[in-house]
């Protein structure tokens, strides 16, 4: 009889030992935390060409909404949106970006001066940034970081844009896991802000040749009229 009754219960204690040595042996989830950072290393002849006469705005970074969170975005196709639970951004992406951006134009010496903050005096340019990607896109071979950032230059006098362009890149990574991606992000922004600063150079040059050509007309002007009789 005891042993019938032994025999009984001998499934249930057997699946509690089970339960309990898999959590025993379950492996801890974690959250982890990452963040988009690199230095900046412009190339020497544009620092020692020196800053171009003009002070720069740089506006907060606008980000679409499906991306205006912090955990870090992953898609398998093109509608079809995932996020992930424990691998998040330490801060806001947006805010990454732009402090990325600010930073890169200063090691670059392109403008006099680079603010955020809105100051007593109008600025000569706004620089504004919108964040239209910034994910993992997975295939079945191959996982990629995606970054789609358009900035704009406008002329803070005359509320003119002067210059606009979307940097829309992608590049494959190493390893299939979060971190790479972020690692490879981090290159893509750096990627985008070089780029952005050898076309802003290009800009500068014609506003300064500009500004100087019409100086020089002014000073023309007051030189002729002093020396009519």
């Amino acid at each position: 009889m005891r042993v019938a009754r032994v025999l009984k219960y001998l499934p249930y204690a057997a699946g509690a030992l089970l339960l309990a040595a898999c959590g025993f042996f379950a492996k801890t989830q974690v959250t982890q935390y990452y963040l988009l950072d690199y230095l900046p290393t412009p190339p020497k002849e544009r620092v020692e060409k020196g800053p171009y006469p003009y002070v720069v705005r740089v506006r907060d970074c606008s980000i679409a909404e499906a991306y205006r969170r912090s955990q870090i975005v992953y898609r398998q196709s093109a509608n079809q949106v995932e996020f992930y639970g424990l691998h998040l951004w330490a801060v806001d992406p947006d805010r990454m970006v732009n402090d990325l951006l600010i930073k890169h134009l200063k090691a670059a010496v392109l403008f006099d001066n680079v603010t955020r903050s809105i100051e007593n005096y109008v600025p000569d340019f706004f620089l504004s940034c919108d964040i239209q990607g910034i994910e993992e896109y997975d295939s079945k071979e191959q996982w990629y970081a995606h970054m789609a950032i358009e900035y704009q230059l406008e002329n803070a006098k005359t509320n003119q844009i002067v210059w606009k362009k979307l940097y829309d890149l992608r590049k494959n990574v190493a390893k299939q896991e979060p971190v790479y991606i972020v690692r490879e992000l981090s290159n893509l922004v750096e990627n985008i802000n070089d780029r952005l600063v050898k076309e802003l150079e290009v800009v500068l040059d014609e506003s300064k040749y500009k500004t100087l050509t019409r100086r020089d007309s002014v000073a023309a002007d007051t030189v002729s009229k002093r020396s009519k009789p």
